[in-house]
């Protein structure tokens, strides 16, 4: 069966096998860059504050992952969780020793601050893993005839085992932290003291404490989006994230800086245009639907500056 082909485009987008299969490529990617774009906006819910060295935090935990499986024989399933407890830490460490010293001696401190952390993080990993790309550990098997086959071919339509296992892990994270966020008495201290942090220090909750938790939560979440998207790419080098973390911020300002469901949404939504244009109009490439794909966001940013689903600013005299 085939779609009815339109003038002008590409017609082989209209076979259904070829059609699922960019979709699917597109949500990979985009849940991906949703949980970037989370990290982004839990951080900077918390202190006010983007961290341009997420995506480099997660790919020395990626790393530290590769290494702890592969020179120390610790098992994938345990690796993991050590990994995200130690980004938890390493998160909250950053905010009480670097963020919080340096934004007192200004506005831009901070900024300055995670941007140099961006190269720090960079340099550091490609010393001391190399520039070449290696095999991340992945827990299912992932090569080529590893996979589901849905619609039988030429062309053939398939869910890899790797691409099902990002998509729950995806589900499974964002589930837990919207239960954490609205149904613990830890989220809900987080969420009162990103909101509001007079009041809430009026009420006994720990805001400088609820200001760490969140940068550690993020720390975790940039981890996990940075484990993912060695899975996905089958490569792991010291310039994984470099990308990702250009589409989390594009994501989190197309969705808002301060929703986890315009994260959610907008990385989808950014990962399915990424995909489907260069497969709907031939003459753009790979690269230019990226420049079209932000090019998007910022008609979104020029009609709502605040984000499609962020909350608007509120002056109170």
């Amino acid at each position: 069966m085939r779609l009815v082909a339109m003038p002008g485009i590409n017609d082989a987008l209209f076979h259904p096998a070829y059609f699922f299969g960019l979709v699917t490529s597109g949500l990979t990617v985009g849940s991906i860059y949703a949980l970037m774009a989370i990290s982004l906006v839990v951080t900077f819910r918390a202190s006010g504050h983007i961290n341009f060295a997420q995506g480099e935090m997660g790919t020395l935990g990626t790393f530290v992952v590769f290494t702890l499986c592969v020179q120390h024989g610790l098992p994938y399933w345990l690796a993991v969780p050590l990994v995200i407890l130690l980004s938890i830490l390493f998160g909250a460490g950053v905010d009480r020793g670097l963020i919080r010293p340096v934004e007192r001696r200004g506005p831009q401190g901070a900024m300055l601050a995670t941007l140099g952390l961006y190269l720090i993080f960079n340099a550091v990993t490609a010393i001391i893993w190399g520039v070449d790309q290696v095999a991340p550990i992945t827990p299912f098997p992932s090569k080529v005839h590893d996979q589901w086959v849905l619609l039988d071919g030429p062309p053939q339509f398939a869910l890899r085992y790797s691409t099902l296992y990002i998509w729950v892990t995806v589900a499974v994270v964002t589930t837990a932290l919207v239960l954490l966020m609205q149904r613990t008495r830890l989220g809900l201290s987080y969420r009162a003291a990103a909101t509001n942090p007079d009041s809430a220090s009026l009420v006994g909750i720990p805001v400088g404490l609820m200001r760490t938790f969140g940068w550690g939560l993020a720390a975790a979440v940039g981890s996990i989006a940075a484990i993912l998207f060695s899975a996905q790419g089958g490569a792991l080098d010291f310039n994984l994230m470099s990308g990702v973390l250009l589409f989390g911020l594009a994501t989190a300002a197309f969705g808002g800086f301060d929703s986890i469901g315009g994260a959610v949404i907008g990385g989808l939504v950014v990962g399915l245009v990424e995909m489907l244009l260069p497969a709907l109009f031939t003459f753009i490439g790979g690269q230019l639907s990226t420049v079209t794909a932000l090019l998007v966001i910022v008609v979104v940013l020029l009609i709502r500056p605040y984000g499609l689903f962020g909350n608007k600013p509120v002056e109170r005299v």
